[in-house]
């Protein structure tokens, strides 16, 4: 084989070795999920069928509670950050120089890696922290933000939206930024007011940017693991335990290894049908 057809095999061995590099590993977690795999027993794992699923998410299972919490947490997360984004991108959108030092600043949460940040509003939660000392201004309780079952899994969503609001801004501003001057112009002299130009005009446009934030933001909230075992450890009284959460402990402290892969292989099938029907939906808005 001379060099010129030698070539394209040559570009493609970097893709393949990566694509086997995380193919093996995918499917012996799920391999290993159908097994009874405990190194606790000290005995080769067998093939168990869908027994760990059926004993994961009994009605009074952990793996129904961790879904619910899954859930709620991507929800609360998702709509928190989606809101907010849009509201100060919208803001942003503005010209002037202080608008352009704010846009330089909205970024540094997201240079922040999040368990620092996260450490950082775990101070600030304490009962003597800096928040319940700015709602002793306003005369109002304190809270036990971190360590109450009622305020936990809203403490978190809290942390987990000023890291990753930026983020949504940023993609919601370059949505912004990339309609026309003139579909605007054309909007004023109709006589939109600027609350029908933001919702008949921008938000239609911003449709695709929405799909992006929503798939990227609602994967990454399903799955996430930093944030809430540096806040809580799933606490308190399993109030933030999510699935990625109670993979670890079920696998790593318990050393239950088929059925912490039990709660990764749901949690990879949530993720892949959240992408898979808002791109899907997105692609027949479009045909």
């Amino acid at each position: 084989m001379n060099q010129s057809r030698r070539l394209p095999y040559l570009l493609l061995l970097p893709g393949i070795v990566l694509l086997l590099a995380v193919l093996y590993p995918f499917l012996s977690g799920v391999y290993w999920s159908f097994t009874d795999f405990d190194l606790t027993l000290g005995q080769n794992p067998a093939f168990n069928g869908l027994d760990n699923y059926v004993e994961a998410f009994r009605p009074s299972g952990e793996g129904l509670h961790s879904i619910l919490i899954t859930f709620a947490y991507a929800a609360l997360a998702v709509t928190a950050q989606l809101l907010l984004g849009f509201g100060v991108a919208l803001l942003l959108t503005r010209e002037g120089a202080h608008i352009k030092v704010f846009r330089a600043l909205i970024v540094l949460p997201l240079l922040m890696p999040p368990v620092v940040a996260t450490m950082m509003w775990r101070v600030m939660m304490t009962p003597d922290g800096v928040l319940n000392y700015m709602l002793s201004w306003v005369y109002l309780p304190p809270f036990d933000w971190l360590g109450s079952t009622s305020t936990a899994l809203f403490s978190v969503v809290l942390i987990d939206t000023w890291i990753y609001t930026p983020f949504v801004i940023l993609i919601l501003l370059a949505g912004m930024q990339s309609i026309p001057t003139e579909v605007h112009e054309a909007a004023r002299v109709d006589g939109a007011s600027y609350a029908r130009e933001v919702w008949n005009l921008m938000v239609p446009l911003l449709r695709p940017f929405f799909v992006i934030v929503i798939v990227f933001r609602g994967i990454d909230s399903l799955k996430m693991f930093d944030i809430i075992y540096t806040a809580t450890r799933g606490g308190p009284i399993d109030a933030t335990m999510n699935l990625h959460v109670q993979s670890y402990f079920t696998g790593i402290r318990a050393l239950d290894i088929g059925s912490s892969m039990t709660f990764l292989v749901v949690l990879w099938v949530l993720c892949y049908a959240l992408a898979f029907l808002l791109l899907r939906a997105r692609r027949g808005r479009l045909a």
